[in-house]
């Protein structure tokens, strides 16, 4: 199953519609994160929450706690990394594996392939592709790529939106 995230919106506006393959809208996230116990949250286009995740401390490595249908089904922390980053998802056993340059991730549970999440177009896009294999892991594979696209916005900034303050605009 595919779907398309586009992490713009929700960065910008703390929502955004989940599309599906055929562009037709098949979830929402909102929500924001940042701060402890800020929270994305996941509902179905007919407003049912399925999930959320919550951010449960702040710094370089905060930690995550992911609740589906009212059930806390994992935690979420980042681990080393500079180029690549390594996150897991405890209770779950995801182990997942990113490249920031590429804007790529690919989420495993033990040798086999959950997920794999990937910018659309070019490598600084900021619409994701994400590939579920198991639909029965839709929920914290969306709710999962919503906070890998904030360790990314933290990572990649655009250079053209600095100001130098040698200059002058008249």
């Amino acid at each position: 199953m595919i779907y398309y995230i586009d992490a713009q919106s929700l960065h910008d506006t703390g929502v955004t519609v989940v599309k599906d393959h055929h562009n037709q809208p098949a979830y929402i996230l909102n929500g924001k994160h940042g701060l402890a116990n800020d929270r994305i949250n996941l509902h179905t286009i007919a407003g049912q929450e399925l999930g959320d995740i919550r951010q449960r401390s702040v710094g370089m490595s905060p930690r995550y706690d992911l609740t589906l249908n009212g059930h806390k089904a994992g935690s979420v922390k980042k681990l080393f990394g500079v180029w690549h980053e390594f996150v897991f998802v405890s209770d779950l056993n995801w182990l997942i594996f990113g490249n920031l340059l590429a804007n790529e991730y690919h989420i495993y549970h033990g040798v086999k392939t959950v997920t794999t999440i990937a910018a659309v177009g070019a490598a600084t896009s900021r619409t994701f592709q994400i590939d579920i294999l198991d639909p029965r892991n839709v929920p914290a594979g969306l709710l999962v790529a919503a906070i890998l696209d904030r360790w990314r916005f933290v990572h990649q900034t655009n250079p053209l939106s600095r100001r130098n303050p040698a200059y002058g605009l008249g």
